[in-house]
């Protein structure tokens, strides 16, 4: 899925060795999370990918309610689908499989790739002990010892009496040696259950999802509509191409459930059941299908595991650690905020910047973002199960900081708040907000998001005040460049800009102290 494919690309752009294993082959059709909120087109951005995945995409701009009527459901005022100073003021809706092939690419380009067909058998917890080093007054790992990762190839095909048509051997297997694992597995993990972390939480309602072609005379089928009708919410979301994905809730009781949550029921059955379904639910509006892409119908569980990790070596992420509905549009999201967390800190521990203790943080961080995710997720099934469209737009809206991404707040060890102003453009916790500058060598415009790239570097920004008019800026800045010039982390652990607050059109380069602005770091000062 996504979030294991983007961590995968993410370790091997900073330089870590990866071995990244998929149950599917690449051109399998599966339909996953396929909405990606403000945030994640940040974080999409900041390692230089947003550009491919949105030339791909459609773009969510709009938002529409429909309620029941006597003629079956009728419209509300349309509004604007993201209501938060984002710096991207829409969604993506984008096909899973462009997501995962514009990850795969990325994947590519470092030397890397994905084995399919593969899943794990076996791993081996006992293979050694980590050895430590001090450096100054911290205890950091200087050589970490590997555990054993048995590999089962999986059959290509299978009989109709549904055995494999080629029977595993010993060929079959294969063993990897790894430093940390990480299952990014789905909400069926085998990488959880071999570490026996229970799931909390509980199972609520059943969605029908299928990937669509129309013809319409539905007004706002290019728009995110949601949809109160005689035959239960819906709701469509736009896509690539001119395809909509259309979601129709069904009651619990309608089909009994198999062993991996979804219905037992063929798949033409479950697909006709959806299609018609929307069918129904669009009254008075006519809708026809011109070509069906995909579908599914499955069980919502609303669940978040008990922990995130073991030993500081084996990880869980994306749905393995947290599922629920499709109703907030939050599946690729999350794991990709999951996958965005991990990476650095797992580069960081592995250059021995960084104590293992830091991966605590992760789950400290994720989990409780994951648990607030579910009770959202609880309330906008309320909204839907027995409110209206104007209150599932209205719950939406209140919490946009939190559904677009950008509102969420990480409040661990790493965080040091005291003595910040509360209320400042930037707060401790939050991600660093988007800021228009202009480079001071040649007033070339920039984002301040787009300094804070994914390189696996910390970023040090500099703000001064005004050199020219502030009488003590000048020389608060020169002390603080004198023993800035001491450090030995500078450009190889933490990247430094300089940012002035000033008339541009008086402001010079040489104003900077030269450890600032020297030829290679004119393009750090704005």
């Amino acid at each position: 899925g996504p979030g294991g494919t983007f961590l995968a690309q993410a370790l091997a752009k900073l330089g870590i060795s990866v071995h990244i294993v998929d149950r599917s082959f690449t051109d399998e059709k599966y339909g996953n999370a396929d909405g990606l909120m403000s945030r994640t087109l940040e974080i999409w951005q900041s390692y230089g990918l947003l550009e491919k995945i949105a030339a791909q995409a459609c773009p969510v701009h709009v938002m529409v309610g429909y309620e029941q009527c006597e003629q079956g459901i009728s419209r509300s005022v349309p509004c604007t689908n993201v209501v938060v100073p984002a710096r991207y003021q829409y969604d993506f809706g984008v096909a899973p499989e462009i997501i995962e092939a514009v990850l795969r690419k990325a994947l590519e380009e470092t030397g890397n790739s994905v084995a399919p067909r593969l899943s794990p058998s076996h791993i081996d917890r006992d293979s050694g002990v980590d050895e430590y080093t001090k450096v100054g007054s911290v205890s950091l790992i200087l050589l970490f010892s590997c555990f054993q990762v048995v590999l089962q190839r999986l059959p290509k095909s299978v009989q109709a009496n549904g055995h494999d048509a080629d029977p595993p051997n010993q060929s079959h297997f294969q063993t990897v040696a790894a430093k940390f694992v990480v299952g990014a597995d789905g909400a069926h993990s085998w990488v959880r259950r071999n570490l026996k972390i229970p799931m909390e939480g509980d199972q609520t309602t059943k969605f029908g999802i299928v990937d669509v072609t129309v013809e319409t005379n539905f007004p706002d089928w290019r728009t995110k509509c949601i949809i109160q009708a005689p035959t239960g919410a819906a709701i469509i979301i736009p896509r690539e191409d001119d395809k909509i994905r259309i979601y129709v809730q069904f009651d619990p009781s309608e089909a009994s459930r198999d062993m991996n949550g979804r219905l037992s029921i063929q798949p033409d059955v479950a697909c006709n059941m959806v299609l018609e379904r929307a069918k129904v639910g669009l009254r008075p509006y006519e809708i026809e299908y011109t070509k069906v892409f995909w579908s599914t119908v499955f069980t919502v569980s609303q669940m978040v595991a008990a922990k995130y990790s073991v030993d500081r070596k084996i990880f869980i992420l994306g749905d393995a650690c947290h599922t629920h509905s499709p109703k907030a549009g939050q599946g690729a999201n999350a794991a990709i905020g999951d996958a965005h967390n991990l990476a650095w800190k797992l580069a960081h521990v592995l250059r021995g910047w960084a104590k293992p203790s830091l991966l605590d943080t992760y789950e400290i961080e994720r989990r409780r973002y994951a648990q607030d995710l579910i009770a959202f997720d609880k309330d906008i099934a309320d909204s839907l199960d027995g409110g209206t469209a104007a209150d599932y737009q209205r719950l939406l809206h209140q919490q946009n900081l939190f559904t677009s991404g950008i509102g969420i707040r990480y409040e661990s060890d790493l965080i040091l708040a005291s003595g910040l102003p509360k209320g400042a453009a930037v707060e401790a916790g939050y991600r660093l907000p988007p800021c228009r500058l202009e480079r001071l060598a040649d007033w070339r415009p920039q984002d301040l998001q787009d300094l804070a790239v994914s390189d696996g570097l910390f970023k040090m920004f500099v703000l001064p005040g005004d050199l020219l008019h502030e009488a003590d800026a000048a020389n608060r800045l020169e002390l603080f460049c004198n023993k800035l010039s001491s450090s030995d982390w500078l450009g190889t652990r933490v990247c430094l800009y300089t940012i002035l607050n000033g008339d541009k059109a008086k402001a010079m380069w040489n104003d900077v102290p030269l450890i600032l602005r020297d030829w290679k770091r004119y393009v750090r000062c704005f």
